[in-house]
């Protein structure tokens, strides 16, 4: 059966849609696996149409990849818009990443793929850059809690950036597993303030997550599935 004619895209617009297209069909089997025929099929288009934007497979692998981080980080970034604490808005990023584990699988699962493939220069150097701006986003955001008197000073900042995104990958590791009888929210959330607890200065105010009020802000639903 003849291919549909895909409806013509402005070229930046329709690189988007094929990198979009492409995250589920890389999330969906081995990267060896995958056909420049599967990733063309996926985005509505001929091969050749495929071969217009990306010199190959691991081009679009590759692009697929750096698309991926800086969605987190603008998720991360809208949560640190509603929490003056720097505490309190890593608590609020590490719950949200909890609640969300289900819709972005798709994602979680493009990440081990990319690491499966790590031995690739070009595919480490693309998963590195998402992890470093990662660990930047939260060694900057446990800094200025320094500087605000809510972290402790002596804390080695991105040590604990990596812990944190550490955290991150156990729930990755046991959602993907099948482990969801061994962790839920409650769980989470009390994961997190054994984490939070550690870092924070011991002689202040109960952070907003210690208390009733502590509920992330459904104001980050719209970008969450931006993850989707």
């Amino acid at each position: 059966m003849a291919q549909p004619r895909a409806r013509r895209l402005p070229a930046d617009k329709r690189k988007r849609q094929i990198i979009d297209s492409a995250r589920g069909v890389f999330a969906a089997q081995a990267y060896a696996k995958v056909g420049t025929a599967d990733l063309a099929r996926a985005a509505g288009i001929s091969e050749a149409g495929l071969y217009r934007h990306f010199a190959g497979k691991k081009d679009l692998f590759v692009a697929t990849i750096k698309a991926t981080g800086p969605r987190l980080l603008q998720i991360w970034e809208e949560i640190a818009v509603d929490y003056e604490d720097p505490i309190e808005t890593l608590w609020a990023i590490g719950v949200y990443y909890y609640d969300h584990l289900e819709s972005h699988s798709a994602n979680l699962k493009l990440q081990f793929r990319a690491l499966a493939e790590s031995d690739d220069a070009d595919i480490q150097r693309a998963l590195r850059e998402n992890f470093e701006a990662f660990v930047d986003f939260i060694t900057d955001t446990l800094e200025e809690g320094k500087a605000r008197g809510s972290v402790r000073q002596e804390i080695d900042a991105r040590l604990i950036a990596w812990q944190f995104l550490g955290i991150g990958m156990t729930l990755d590791l046991m959602h993907m597993l099948g482990f969801k009888g061994e962790i839920d929210r409650a769980r989470t959330d009390m994961w997190s303030r054994v984490y939070l607890e550690a870092v924070k200065v011991r002689d202040r105010r109960p952070a907003r997550y210690a208390t009733a009020e502590g509920t992330p802000p459904r104001s980050i639903e719209a970008s969450v599935e931006m993850m989707t």
